[in-house]
């Protein structure tokens, strides 16, 4: 398994849809919000997703298509 954490930035057209639970049905990733600040006009969370690099690599591009800022944190990248 793979690991990354990410921030996610929501706009405000978004901060309703359910991403988060998209990506768990539609990915083999497990997301785990770490922090969230959501508001009616933004969403900022900071998540793990685990699972296998491919998959991962999938749900990112998922959201960023879906109009969610994804952003690494600290540089980080895949890891075993």
């Amino acid at each position: 398994m793979n690991q990354i954490r990410l921030q996610l930035i929501y706009p405000e057209e978004k901060v309703k849809e359910p991403v988060i639970c998209m990506v768990c049905k539609n990915f083999q990733v497990v997301i785990n919000i770490r922090t969230a600040k959501v508001t009616k006009d933004t969403g900022i969370l900071t998540v793990e997703l685990d699972g296998p690099e491919e998959e991962i690599e999938k749900a990112i591009r998922f959201m960023e298509e879906f109009g969610v800022i994804v952003q690494p944190i600290e540089g980080q990248i895949f890891t075993e």
